[in-house]
């Protein structure tokens, strides 16, 4: 006799799809959320491009919980002031463009989301072209879609004593679900730059608009409004390197994530040009993340690999993920 059917394996693949409609309707309206924020500056608080550099800076991050879902994350973020290489180094206030993307791809890519950014932000000099007030506006548009092709099923798709052969499905997530919105912010912030040391801090609000999150404009699932706080100071230690810290903070709605970290640059080379890099982060009450990198002239490689010491420890699940970046200065 046929026994009556447990589908305990096959219960992940149906509840994620529930999930990845809680991730497109509101909670999922995902920021970038990397370790090595300092690359990502101008997603945070569009007024923080802190110099007068070209710069590009490529990101990739994986996450993997044992037994649950894994997820990876990519950015490509390049500032572009717009001033002469001859106005470069003289005095005066610069205009800077900054352009984006983002994305976070989990379960084999059935959740995707991808960001494209926009922003313009103008500093000004307060004193002799050594510190700044910067304003910045930023514009971004979000996609998300769940995509559910090869081999997902479906309650209907099952009776008592399992999956029904061929059954098709009337679920209106079989052919996957898509849903776009725009989204505003605006940051201020005040940065010094001389030979001995360099420091900013300044002040953000992302999602003015508060956009709402999915198709049915519910009240329920409209993005709260991001307030961060940004800080960071470097000495430079003669011609031995540099020693810096730095941090962010953020208040989104209810929930609020801290990561704040150090960074020792040792020289290895007389010119600076070639440097060894070492730090550690600390998502506050999240992950602890040790880092070691390198920069060769115009080039900056970075490793960076996050010890999960929240409180999924205590169930059976353990996280762990590593986030490798690259950036370049033209």
């Amino acid at each position: 006799m046929k026994q009556p059917y447990k589908p305990i394996s096959l219960l992940p693949r149906i509840s994620f799809a529930a999930l990845c409609l809680l991730f497109l309707s509101g909670a999922a309206a995902q920021d970038v959320h990397f370790a090595q924020v300092q690359d990502m500056n101008s997603w945070y608080n569009p007024s923080l491009k802190t110099n007068k550099e070209m710069q590009l800076r490529v990101n990739f991050r994986n996450v993997n919980y044992q037994g649950m879902t894994a997820y990876t994350s990519g950015a490509a973020t390049l500032d572009a002031p717009l001033i002469s290489k001859a106005k470069k180094d003289a005095p005066g206030g610069f205009i800077n463009l900054t352009a984006g993307v983002n994305y976070d791809k989990s379960n084999g890519g059935i959740l995707n989301i991808t960001t494209g950014m926009l922003a313009i932000s103008y500093a000004q000099p307060l004193d002799n072209n050594n510190t700044y007030l910067s304003a910045g506006f930023q514009a971004a548009y979000t996609s998300s879609r769940i995509s559910l092709s090869g081999g997902n099923l479906f309650p209907d798709q099952f009776d008592k004593y399992g999956p029904i052969g061929s059954a098709t499905t009337a679920d209106p997530l079989q052919s996957g679900n898509t849903y776009s919105y725009f989204n505003a912010g605006a940051g201020l912030s005040v940065f010094h730059n001389d030979a001995g040391k360099q420091w900013y801090f300044g002040g953000s609000v992302r999602h003015i608009n508060q956009p709402y999150t999915e198709n049915t404009h519910s009240g329920t699932f409209r993005l709260p409004m991001n307030y961060g706080f940004q800080a960071g100071y470097t000495k430079d230690l003669k011609n031995q390197g540099s020693l810096g810290a730095y941090g962010i903070f953020t208040w989104q709605g209810g929930a609020a994530e801290h990561l704040v970290g150090l960074l020792y640059s040792r020289n290895l080379d007389t010119q600076g040009a070639n440097a060894l890099l070492i730090g550690a982060g600390y998502r506050i009450g999240d992950a602890l993340i040790p880092n070691i990198g390198l920069k060769f002239g115009k080039n900056r490689v970075a490793l960076h690999y996050e010890v999960n010491i929240s409180g999924i420890r205590t169930s059976h699940y353990s996280r762990s993920g590593f986030e490798l970046s690259y950036g370049y200065t033209f």
